[in-house]
């Protein structure tokens, strides 16, 4: 569960993503899957697609969201590993 150095992740173009009651969804348009985010998941999507770093996601979750800093560094380095693999985020250069 590696990030580069930079920790900033680039949106495939493939991506639709759409605001819900409780959180959001993401459409991958080549392969026409989604996957639906909580609340928590829609934020470091959101922070992702606005160029943030990771570190800085996983600081923003910890505050917003009162929980420890591992369990947000969790939260990010998993569903970061979960939509890269789907093909929706790659590493910037």
């Amino acid at each position: 569960m590696g990030q580069p150095s930079s920790g900033r992740y680039v949106v495939s173009p493939d991506a639709a993503y759409a605001a819900v009651p409780g959180g959001g969804v993401v459409l991958h348009l080549g392969v026409n899957r989604y996957f639906s985010l909580n609340d928590t998941a829609a934020m470091i999507w959101s922070m992702l697609e606005a160029g943030s770093t990771t570190d800085v996601i996983t600081g923003e979750l910890a505050r917003r969201f009162d929980i420890d800093a591992a369990s947000a560094q969790r939260a990010v380095v998993e569903l970061v590993d979960r939509l890269s693999h789907a093909g929706l985020l790659r590493p910037a250069d």
